[in-house]
């Protein structure tokens, strides 16, 4: 047998042995970040497909025998240059639209562009974990911004801007989750939305809008986008069809300006996303939006509701709050100051329950003000085991002294 080789000396300064991460879902799995199965429309995809090679068998196969454009699908960007005009009240050509492997791509392209070694970042001060590990690969500074049940405080945000600018610390832009935020599941009202754009032009820093999660919603109308209320180019604009649809299917997309969408690009590796899985996206919405959300977004509503009432049920007597989001995925659970719900994550876990602490949504990453929280995803378990799930995470906090 030959003597194993040794990549020690060789492996590049950047690169880390990182474990690969084997996901494992506990019995009641709150702390996944998508819908369940059953609200995936499979048959209604495979029949797209179909459709497409039956009706323009010579267009699909030469479609499929060449790598994809860079900018995707030119169909699925037109049909997404419709959605954003018909449901987000944004503007843009087809041209203006970059299809991407889900959405995360498109703000790994968009961090790339802007963003330098050491560049001040600002989010919510609790944000996404996936977009924190971007910006921390890429070597940004993340500050978070103070928040409230309904998303960024601007007059706060003002403040803040204004005292880092005196201590020579100007950010650079500005990322938020705006409707439906992850993990809080709050949403940035209109006349927020317009403060926070006025504070971004005062000081000529612009907004990356992450709005992967607009078109799940049970309750009232969605909040106009910071990109439909500003025209001028500062706001970046990020989507995904993966939440509405599977996150499987791993499909995003972003506009901006020309100059920001060249910029993006000159990162991006290979050819665009695939094609596959673009033509069974723009096959089945064209004819089955709206069909699908009248469908998706009531399973959604039960999933929550089931989960706020077993809150209700077993929480209210600890002194928890929990955010009341209007669509999206997730509750943020609030336990009394004092409780480390962080340290005993992996013993709940063992005992039936999963869910995220708070800590790894710590925009700052200092481990010092999420440990009495925990995101709980409800989309993807059924009603009754949402409700169930949270009886059984009541009574497991108790057996670890968490409350009385």
């Amino acid at each position: 047998m030959a003597t194993k080789f040794n990549y020690d000396k060789i492996f590049s300064a950047k690169s880390s042995d990182t474990p690969i991460n084997i996901v494992s879902h506990a019995k009641y799995d709150f702390a996944v970040a998508y819908p369940a199965p059953e609200t995936l429309p499979m048959d209604g995809l495979i029949h797209s497909l179909t459709t497409a090679m039956d009706t323009n068998s010579e267009k699909v196969n030469k479609q499929m025998a060449y790598y994809p454009h860079v900018m995707g699908s030119e169909e699925l960007r037109d049909f997404t240059s419709e959605k954003l005009k018909n449901d987000r009240g944004i503007v843009v050509d087809k041209d203006q639209i970059v299809l991407t492997n889900g959405s995360g791509e498109a703000i790994g392209l968009v961090i790339q562009a802007l963003t330098n070694p050491g560049d001040i970042v600002l989010a919510e001060e609790f944000v996404y974990m996936g977009t924190l590990n971007q910006f921390r690969k890429f070597d940004a500074e993340v500050v978070g911004m103070k928040i409230d049940e309904e998303g960024i405080i601007p007059e706060a945000l003002d403040q803040q801007i204004s005292e880092m600018i005196a201590l020579d610390r100007l950010p650079k832009y500005i990322y938020t989750i705006p409707e439906h935020q992850n993990p809080t599941g709050s949403s940035i009202p209109k006349h927020r939305r317009e403060q926070i754009l006025k504070i971004a032009h005062k000081y000529n820093l612009p907004i990356l809008e992450d709005d992967c999660y607009v078109d799940l919603r049970y309750e009232s109308v969605a909040e106009p986008a910071f990109r439909a209320l500003d025209d001028s180019g500062i706001v970046i604009y990020v989507a995904s069809f993966s939440k509405l649809l599977a996150p499987g299917l791993r499909l995003g997309y972003f506009t901006g300006s020309d100059d920001l969408i060249r910029r993006s690009l000159n990162f991006k590796l290979g050819s665009g996303p695939n094609q596959f899985a673009a033509l069974a996206i723009d096959g089945y919405l064209r004819s089955n939006q709206e069909s699908h959300k009248d469908n998706f977004n009531p399973l959604l509503r039960d999933k929550y509701q089931s989960m706020n009432e077993s809150l209700l049920e077993n929480f209210s007597d600890f002194g928890a709050k929990w955010s009341k989001p209007k669509g999206g995925c997730y509750i943020w659970l609030n336990m009394p100051e004092g409780c480390d719900i962080s340290s005993i994550r992996d013993k709940v876990f063992s005992e039936g329950v999963g869910y995220i602490a708070g800590t790894n949504f710590e925009a700052d990453g200092s481990g010092q003000i999420g440990h009495n929280y925990a995101r709980l995803c409800f989309a993807f378990e059924s009603p009754e085991k949402n409700r169930d799930g949270i009886k059984l995470l009541a009574d497991i906090f108790k057996k670890y002294g968490v409350v009385n």
